[in-house]
């Protein structure tokens, strides 16, 4: 009996952080060894379920402890770091593979399940992705990751396939990938990383608020241009071109450029091509007037819609200076 109670404590102990244990481990096993050793099976047994009873409460003491996001750091050039060409291709990955299964399924201008299988795929590397990101620590790359799985699992929470509504199933793999990354680390730190990168650096979020953007000017929803696959290629290029250059750059007006020219020409090529081909007369709608002014005062909204979108992380640099200077 008190072997099996010595190991169970021993597996529960893998719970706590692992700073902790490194830290308390041992002495903590040996009080509990102490505790157990001269009572009978009973008594070991009752030792043991009070200790488990107040297993809750250790657990969120000790990784409250390990939680503090530490001091201010002013943001600078020296802590915006280039990822190297392996890590910006990982980075830029994602949208090309979304651009992939969105050509794959308009092929012969029918969205079907061959669409939706692969955009499974995308969700699938996806998740992948931010798991091993979560595992070393969220490295840049990893936050297109973390936009990605977000943007899939949301864009087909209402997705009907075989007559089902996937509803909240589609966020069941996301809620594993968590899970398998807690239990893998064992601790909060790569977490606690993940909010200290972004207190440092906020272009980083930028790069997972980007994603939204990306997807919209991939999807081409009920477009049946004559040349549909050109411009689908062209936005997909475009994207995956800007995520590369943010991901590259070494400075915050170079990842900003990055991702205004990647949504401004995105823009541009998706107007093109809803400009390019008579959409009324396919859907057998009656066309509207539309004069030069309505369609600049459009434009104009949706760069300033998105503009919130894409620079509200910019927030997280305000805040920062102000806490800065009143703890300065």
């Amino acid at each position: 009996m008190t072997r099996v109670l010595i190991w169970l404590y021993a597996t529960l102990f893998r719970l706590y952080p692992r700073q902790f244990g490194t830290e308390f481990g041992d002495e903590m096993q040996s009080v509990f060894l102490e505790a157990i050793r001269h009572k009978s099976g009973h008594q070991s047994m009752l030792h043991f379920l009070r200790e488990l009873r107040d297993l809750p409460s250790s657990l969120i003491e000790a990784y409250a402890t390990d939680w503090p996001l530490g001091g201010c750091i002013s943001m600078n050039e020296e802590t915006i770091s280039p990822s190297t060409r392996r890590q910006a291709f990982l980075g830029m990955l994602p949208f090309l593979a979304f651009g992939a299964s969105s050509m794959i399924g308009k092929v012969d201008h029918v969205y079907s399940l061959r669409g939706h299988n692969a955009e499974m795929v995308v969700y699938a590397l996806a998740l992948a992705g931010l798991l091993i990101g979560w595992i070393r620590g969220f490295p840049l790359w990893s936050y297109s990751y973390l936009g990605w799985s977000l943007v899939l699992a949301w864009s087909n929470t209402n997705m009907v396939v075989y007559g089902v509504k996937w509803g909240y199933r589609i966020w069941i793999p996301l809620a594993i990938t968590v899970l398998i990354a807690l239990l893998w680390t064992r601790s909060l730190q790569p977490i606690k990383q993940l909010f200290r990168d972004t207190w440092k650096d906020w272009t980083r979020l930028s790069l997972t608020m980007y994603v939204p953007g990306a997807w919209m000017f991939m999807i081409y929803d009920e477009n049946h241009h004559p040349d549909l696959l050109a411009f689908m290629l062209a936005s997909t290029l475009v994207t995956a071109g800007a995520a590369w250059f943010f991901l590259r750059s070494s400075n915050i007006r170079g990842r900003t450029l990055a991702i205004v020219a990647g949504f401004m020409i995105a823009m541009i090529v998706g107007s093109i091509c809803d400009a390019t081909w008579d959409w009324h007369e396919y859907h057998g709608i009656p066309k509207q007037p539309t004069t030069w002014y309505k369609l600049v005062w459009n434009r104009i909204m949706i760069l300033f819609f998105w503009g919130i979108i894409l620079f509200w992380p910019s927030i997280v640099e305000l805040i920062r200076r102000k806490t800065t200077r009143r703890t300065g």
